[in-house]
């Protein structure tokens, strides 16, 4: 049981404040949390351990609430100060603070400085890798290749390699070179196994660009039958064989999602396509409030909302899937441009779809072949 005003329970009132949308009390208490600890610290003259990793802790979580709030400069300010209070990983809280400086929007310095750190530490992996997705969000990719490339002359184990190659997948998809990109996820997924199960990025990359041949041997790969299933019926679906579609469909919809670690979406946009727009919703909703929250839960809770009319709700659940989106990426991404082309099609209310088109990459030539 935790003692109600120590440093375990202030971070989980902030976890509870943070959870409940409550962003002001969470960060109070978080950095009070990280102002109590460094006082006594600083009073100290031995590190302690359990100490130390609550206050490590705080910091980590506080910058997660800042970035998601876009108080990027808050969030460098805090970097800052703990490069100061955790010297052991002093490294690492600079590089986050250079970061936060891109996402203020002061680039050129924030890169700068990514840079500085790269010859300070000529060994280390992870900055120039940071450097190449810093590049990659600014669209920059013959420099974010550079940097790649650099990366990869300091990698020392296949887990920093196959991380190389998923960072590399990343940006010659996104300049339409599906094949290359597809071939770099195959080296990534040889290197570290992890990377399997991310095969639906790249089966989705083909069926976006209506190269369905490619799409169907990369989902010959997927592992999970409710990933397979649902866009089996897609594929099925938008070649024209709205009969077949049905048929696989409702294959996936009679397989007991409980049964499955992961693909739970799937099922309900399986239920979607058919037309039983309420358990979709029923389904989507129980598994976003018990905690599943993630970009695919909300994008797809958001598409059968829109799919329903509902334009309050539609926004809500683009809004969070839009914020996490960003967590993961940088502060001005943008939805990909593959999953407005559901909601394009599942969305009959004009009124719904102008108000969130926004919410999305716009398509480009390259996107579509």
């Amino acid at each position: 049981m935790q003692i109600p005003g120590s440093y375990e329970d202030l971070i989980e009132q902030a976890r509870r404040a943070r959870a409940a949308g409550r962003m002001d009390q969470a960060i109070e208490l978080y950095n009070r949390v990280i102002d109590r600890i460094s006082k006594v610290q600083a009073q100290m003259t031995a590190r302690d351990d359990q100490l130390h990793e609550h206050l490590t802790l705080a910091a980590d979580e506080l910058q997660g609430i800042l970035d998601w709030e876009g108080e990027h400069t808050q969030a460098r300010e805090l970097c800052l100060r703990m490069a100061e209070l955790d010297p052991s990983n002093r490294s690492l809280w600079r590089r986050r603070a250079a970061s936060e400086r891109v996402h203020a929007g002061e680039v050129e310095e924030g890169l700068a400085e990514i840079r500085e750190l790269m010859r300070e530490e000529p060994e280390d992996f992870w900055h120039p890798l940071e450097l190449a997705v810093r590049l990659l969000d600014l669209g920059r990719y013959s420099e974010a290749e550079e940097a790649l490339a650099e990366a990869a002359q300091r990698a020392r184990d296949d887990e920093a390699r196959a991380l190389i190659e998923w960072t590399r997948f990343r940006a010659l998809r996104e300049q339409g070179r599906r094949i290359e990109a597809a071939q770099a996820w195959e080296r990534a997924r040889l290197l570290d196994p992890f990377y399997r199960q991310a095969v639906e990025s790249v089966y989705r990359m083909f069926l976006e660009a209506d190269d369905y041949e490619n799409a169907l041997l990369y989902l010959d790969l997927e592992e999970n039958a409710l990933l397979a299933g649902y866009y089996r019926g897609l594929i099925a679906h938008r070649r024209g064989d709205t009969k077949a579609a049905k048929k696989i469909w409702t294959q996936v919809t009679k397989r007991r999602p409980g049964d499955f670690k992961t693909g739970w979406e799937a099922w309900a946009l399986a239920l979607l396509r058919l037309g039983d727009q309420e358990n979709a919703h029923r389904f989507l909703s129980e598994l976003v409030k018990r905690g599943h929250v993630t970009v695919y839960s909300t994008l797809s809770l958001a598409l059968v909302c829109a799919a329903m009319g509902d334009l309050p709700a539609t926004q809500k659940n683009l809004e969070h899937a839009l914020h996490l989106h960003r967590l993961t990426l940088h502060p001005r991404a943008l939805l990909p441009a593959e999953w407005w082309r559901d909601f394009d099609e599942l969305t009959s209310d004009e009124k719904v779809k102008r108000a969130i088109r926004k919410y999305f990459v716009p398509e480009t030539v390259s996107s579509r072949g």
